[in-house]
C-alpha cells in the first residue's frame, strides 16, 4: 500500500473497485483490518448498506443510505492504516449480503458480525503491506 494512504500522511482511503457482485445481492459491506497487530485484527474501518450497484468506494462520500461503524479506536469513520514500525498487512474484505442490515451508525464490530451473520453471499478480500521505518533507521544507523 502506497505510504501517503497511511493515518500519518493522507489518511485517505486508496481507491477500490467493485466487480462481480452476485445478482441476488441486496447490499455490500467493506472492512478494512490490520492483520499484523500486537491486539489481533485491528479493525480501521467497517461500512455497511452499500447499494449492490456500488462500482466505487471512497470514505468521505458514501450513499446516503451507507452506516459506518465504529473502528477500534473508538470513533466512527476512516482510519487509515497506522503502523507504528515495521510492515503490517491491512486486509480488505467486501461482503455482499442478502439483506440490507438494521443495525444503527457507529456499530461496533461485534454488533456488525452478529447482525451479518446468516446474511453473507459472496466475500471478496485484498490484502497489502505498508511498512514504516523503524526508529533504528530515522537515526541512520
Amino acid at each position: 500500500m502506497p505510504v501517503d494512504v497511511s493515518a500519518r500522511h493522507a489518511n485517505e482511503l486508496p481507491p477500490l473497485e467493485i466487480h462481480d457482485v452476485p445478482g441476488d445481492a441486496q447490499s455490500l459491506a467493506l472492512l478494512l483490518e490490520d492483520l499484523d497487530s500486537p491486539l489481533g485484527e485491528v479493525t480501521h474501518w467497517l461500512v455497511w448498506n452499500l447499494p449492490p450497484a456500488t462500482q466505487r468506494v471512497d470514505a468521505l462520500h458514501l450513499p446516503i443510505q451507507a452506516r459506518t461503524g465504529m473502528d477500534a479506536f473508538g470513533k466512527v469513520g476512516y482510519l487509515g492504516p497506522v503502523p507504528p514500525e515495521g510492515c503490517h498487512h491491512y486486509r480488505f474484505r467486501l461482503l455482499a449480503l442478502d439483506a440490507e442490515l438494521e443495525l444503527q451508525a457507529g456499530a461496533t464490530r461485534s454488533q456488525f458480525e452478529y447482525a451479518a451473520s446468516g446474511h453473507v453471499l459472496a466475500e471478496a478480500s485484498l490484502t497489502g503491506a505498508l511498512c514504516m521505518p523503524t526508529p533504528e533507521a530515522d537515526r541512520g544507523s
